[in-house]
């Protein structure tokens, strides 16, 4: 009888971690105490999007789905870049799955304006970037969607409008990179999730690009299941399977298990200003594609 509750326990514990892969917490909005937030234009971030496929042939924008809520229709929109080479390699790189985390979405921008600028910065990467996965929640500074899902405990689930949207993108491309952007408000230095990744000494690499850029790193615990090593917190596959089976997992984590064999999550402390949260993810973006692993991800197991 003994060993049973024990067995039990165990399990209990397994499950509560695979569910906080992505980090445990309650998942509360800052918005939602207090008075309500003004809302952000979601007119102006159209304006810098169309401004950014305007300046590049070799930029467009594809509209993936759309959200609808009592306050409007609001697109999921996803710029392609081609480069010239031949393609050796697709990235896709996301934000705003949490609307109250913007300096991934400003990053996304901000690379994208400056892909169209230099198209021949990463020669042989095809780029699908969704700056903003969560456009009700961001105009409205909320955490969650206008349905109060957090879309990064649904891809098990897909409850989620926002969460369906990206499933059939990942249905209908393969990708070698994944990257999603997001904020801690917990933490006063950057850190990211290995997610099943083996190449240790690409992860250093990340975490000295961003020391050396006069930045701090997150050594310690980011909730009471997770603890970043000088900045990282390795995950391993079977972590990501538990997390699936306790219907609570994140998309980086689901791009992970559905085939994309180099999937992370970076996380700025949102205490920092933003501009110093977005210069951040920007580092450690361009340190992770400088050593991107080339290859075809049909070539590529799903359980690697």
């Amino acid at each position: 009888m003994k060993k049973a509750i024990l067995i039990c326990i165990v399990c209990a514990v397994l499950l509560a971690a695979a569910g906080g892969v992505v980090y445990w917490r309650v998942s509360v909005s800052r918005s939602t105490a207090g008075k309500p937030q003004a809302a952000r234009s979601f007119d102006a971030l159209q304006d810098r999007m169309d401004a950014v496929a305007a300046k590049s042939d070799k930029i467009t924008i594809h509209m993936i789905g759309d959200v609808h809520t009592d306050d409007g229709a609001w697109p999921i929109q996803m710029f392609s870049f081609t480069p010239e080479n031949p393609v050796q390699c697709r990235v896709l790189l996301s934000a705003g799955v949490h609307g109250n985390e913007p300096a991934g979405v400003e990053c996304l921008l901000q690379f994208a304006e400056a892909l169209s600028q230099n198209p021949d910065r990463y020669p042989g990467i095809t780029f699908d970037i969704v700056p903003l996965v969560n456009p009700w929640g961001w105009i409205h500074r909320r955490r969650r969607n206008a349905d109060n899902r957090d879309l990064n405990r649904d891809f098990a689930s897909f409850h989620a409008r926002e969460s369906a949207i990206m499933r059939d993108l990942r249905r209908r491309n393969a990708y070698d990179l994944m990257v999603d952007l997001h904020e801690d408000s917990h933490v006063g230095g950057f850190y990211f999730y290995r997610l099943a990744h083996p190449d240790a000494a690409l992860c250093r690499h990340i975490i000295a690009a961003v020391r050396d850029a006069g930045h701090p790193i997150h050594n310690g615990r980011v909730s009471k299941i997770f603890r970043a090593r000088d900045g990282v917190i390795t995950c391993p596959l079977w972590s990501l399977r538990l997390a699936r089976m306790a219907r609570q997992l994140s998309m980086s984590n689901y791009f992970r298990l559905e085939g994309c064999p180099q999937a992370f999550l970076f996380e700025t402390p949102s205490r920092l200003p933003l501009d110093t949260r977005v210069a951040m993810h920007r580092v450690a973006l361009a340190a992770l594609l400088e050593r991107v692993t080339f290859g075809s991800p049909a070539e590529k197991s799903p359980t690697t």
